[in-house]
Order: structure tokens, then C-alpha cells, then sequence
């Protein structure tokens, strides 16, 4: 499985407009986030923000199917760009569906509704499995568990407010989480401290950090801070698995 970063911020981008802190100021390269994003195989896309267009442009990719995690709009208002692919399938949940439908009437997609635990065949080996998280209660929202032909294994869970209490979150090859702060609490998101905590007891091979918040420090002031066995992800990271 080859895995992409496409983006790496929250619900805004990095640098933000007019801020001088030291995070939008970095000269670092891996400190400019667009919103947050993973490409798998070079054709399966995860989650489809405002900044999708521009990322697959970037990677020079095509995706041949969309999945979905929310309907959050960081998520999905890239779907616009991405319309005229053909009637590619797009697969979430019926509320995922739902709420998309109020932000995009007419969905030029093959829309596959997703059942949690029920696996998802997106061809040559690749599989999903769908699992709840809490996030928002106004908004459904689910983590994905993707395995490759020869078993190798990622969970992809970037917005959480609490531990995933899932089996399908256990023990992957590489877990990524969100990180929104570093201790502080805040709405629907759960600090990065919290999130250490809840990795080290799904035993994952390594935790990766995604959807950067604002003003929670550069990302080689990150990578120092983390522990042992934990990195951040950053746009433009690419991994390989088995």
C-alpha cells in the first residue's frame, strides 16, 4: 500500500492570512498545510476538501473513487472539482450522504453508502472497513481501516474528541490521528497528550499526526515533542507499506 499525504492541516490552511506566529512564518516546507487529506495507491482519495483539486493536480493523480469520512466541509467542497470524473463511486454514510446533498443538491457520483464494519473492495487487494468515532454530535462521523493485498494495515481517524473504542482501531501498521492541540482541550477535537495515551493502548507499529491545528508550534518543534514511536505527517509525505 502506498500511502500519500495529500494534506496535513485542520479546517484551514496553513499559513493562515495575516498571521505572524511562528508556525505561518516558518521557512519549513512541511509547515504549509493544506486541508487534510490521504491518497492511497495513487487512485483512492480520502476525504475531498477545498484544497482537493490543487492536491491531485500536485500529485498528478486521478482518483478512480472517493471515500468520505464527514460531511464537515473541510471534507467534501472539493467534490465540485472532482464532479466531472465520470460517476466515480463515492462512498460514506447515508448521514454522510445527507449532508452532503444540502451542500450539493445534484451529486455527480456513484454514491456507495458505507455500513461500519462491513468491508469495502476498492480493487487490486485494497480493502476498507468503516468505523464510528466520536466527533460531533450534530454530525456522524467514521475512521477507516484500510488493508493491503499482503495484510499490511492503516487506520485513518483525523477528527476525534474521544479514544476510538473500535477493534478495527487496534494494532494497525501506522495509525493516524488528529492533532488540533498539543494539551488543550477544545470542541469535537482531542489534544494530541490524549491522543499518545489512546495510541499506546491500540499497540499501532507508529502514530502519525495529521490535521495540524493552528499555533501549536512548528513541525520540527512538534517532531521533537512527540514521543518515541510517534511522528507528523506533513503534505507531500509518502509511505509504503508491505
Amino acid at each position: 500500500m502506498r500511502v500519500t499525504v495529500l494534506g496535513s492541516s485542520g479546517a484551514w490552511p496553513i499559513p493562515r492570512l495575516g498571521c505572524d506566529c511562528p508556525q505561518c512564518t516558518s521557512g519549513d516546507p512541511r509547515d504549509r498545510r493544506l486541508r487534510a487529506s490521504l491518497l492511497l495507491d495513487g487512485r483512492v482519495l480520502v476525504d475531498a476538501g477545498p484544497d482537493a483539486y490543487q492536491q491531485l493536480l500536485e500529485a498528478g493523480a486521478v482518483p478512480d473513487q472517493v471515500l468520505l469520512t464527514h460531511h464537515h466541509h473541510d471534507h467534501v467542497l472539493g467534490l465540485h472539482a472532482l464532479a466531472k470524473l465520470g460517476r466515480i463511486p463515492l462512498h460514506c454514510t447515508k448521514e454522510c450522504e445527507q449532508g452532503v446533498r444540502v451542500i450539493f443538491p445534484r451529486l455527480d457520483f456513484r454514491v456507495m453508502q458505507v455500513t461500519p464494519g462491513v468491508p469495502i473492495e476498492l480493487g487490486h487487494g485494497l480493502r476498507a472497513q468503516a468505523f464510528d468515532v466520536d466527533h460531533s454530535g450534530r454530525t456522524r462521523t467514521v475512521a477507516y481501516r484500510f488493508t493491503g493485498a499482503a495484510g499490511e494495515s492503516l487506520v485513518y481517524a483525523p477528527d476525534l474528541a474521544g479514544p476510538p473504542g473500535s477493534k478495527l482501531a487496534r494494532g494497525p501498521d501506522i495509525l493516524m490521528v488528529g492533532a488540533a492541540t498539543r494539551e488543550r482541550t477544545v470542541k469535537d477535537h482531542m489534544p494530541m497528550t490524549e491522543s499518545i495515551a489512546s495510541a499506546r493502548k491500540l499497540k499501532p507499529g507508529r502514530t502519525l499526526f495529521t490535521h495540524v491545528g493552528h499555533r501549536i508550534g512548528t513541525h520540527a518543534e512538534l517532531e521533537a515533542w512527540v514521543p518515541d514511536g510517534f511522528g507528523v505527517a506533513y503534505d507531500g509525505l509518502e509511505i509504503e507499506l508491505g
